[in-house]
């Protein structure tokens, strides 16, 4: 009988990730998702991508509200001409994570959108998603390196470039290449 449940369970997820990638390919002809992204979505109205964008496979998007009670709904919106490669994870729960056209977004890059609390009166695992600072903004014509971390609170200027392997904590300056952990503006782009 618990195997039988188990199956059931199984079976009634992979319904629901052909479900939701069914709506948002027909809310969006253009897009081209690959069928092995795993979503995790609330409601659909807060999914949005835009024309000519994709997404590789195995990339992990969470738009979630654990928090019911939350000021800020979760949201993830994704401009035009946008890539999102591979093996990616992507967390709005408890925030929002706006993408801009023309970007170009490498592997294993993961946008964390909001913190938990740290209170020390409750365990950290039971605490709801800090109100602040939770949110990134990735305008147009940005490039962000494989195996970055974009931590939130942050917005990533128009332009600029994200090293491989940074770790971005703070805002960007427009057209300006950044590297390391914590990622730093080494120059202007030319």
């Amino acid at each position: 009988m618990l195997i039988l449940k188990s199956i059931s369970i199984q079976l009634y997820l992979f319904l629901e990730q052909i479900s939701t990638k069914l709506i948002i390919k027909h809310k969006n002809s253009t897009s081209n998702i690959s069928w092995k992204v795993y979503f995790r979505i609330d409601e659909l109205s807060n999914f949005k991508i835009g024309d000519n964008s994709s997404i590789g496979f195995n990339t992990r998007i969470y738009v979630e509200d654990f928090n019911k009670k939350a000021k800020v709904k979760s949201k993830l919106i994704i401009g035009s001409n946008t890539y999102i490669g591979e093996f990616n994870n992507i967390r709005a729960g408890g925030g929002s994570i706006l993408i801009g056209n023309n970007c170009s977004i490498s592997q294993f890059v993961s946008l964390i959108a909001s913190n938990h609390g740290t209170s020390k009166k409750d365990l950290i695992k039971n605490q709801n998603w800090t109100e602040s600072n939770n949110n990134i903004q990735i305008e147009d014509d940005v490039w962000i390196g494989c195996n970055t971390v974009v931590l939130p609170g942050v917005k990533i200027s128009k332009g600029s470039i994200i090293g491989a392997g940074s770790i971005v904590t703070k805002n960007t300056e427009p057209y300006s290449i950044n590297v390391g952990n914590p990622a730093r503006l080494i120059k202007f782009r030319q």
